[in-house]
């Protein structure tokens, strides 16, 4: 339960941006929202997951409310990695969202 809580928490958190020429941290952070309407670069989890028994990949469509790529098929998961976390931290939260833990 701790985890989660965590995890939660750190996901209400903004994101860090980097350079987009060398992919340094800039030292700045705003919230996720911010990020894609202002375009800046910044660190992500993609989940694929492919059933090797039937050859499946898992998609999901994106919700209508989405501000980039509404409605459209997606990857299997996916997140921000909110500043100060890993990738790894990032892609636990998905067992709240696909109920798959990693």
């Amino acid at each position: 339960m701790a985890e989660e809580s965590q995890i939660q928490h750190s996901h209400s958190q903004q994101q860090e941006h980097f350079d987009n020429k060398t992919g340094d941290k800039t030292g700045i952070t705003k919230p996720s929202g911010q990020v894609h309407r202002d375009g800046d670069y910044h660190r992500a989890v993609h989940v694929w997951i492919f059933a090797e028994s039937t050859q499946q990949l898992l998609l999901q469509r994106r919700a209508t409310r989405k501000d980039s790529r509404p409605d459209l098929w997606d990857i299997s998961s996916a997140g921000h990695i909110s500043a100060g976390d890993s990738a790894l931290v990032t892609a636990r939260y998905f067992k709240y969202s696909i109920f798959i833990s990693l």
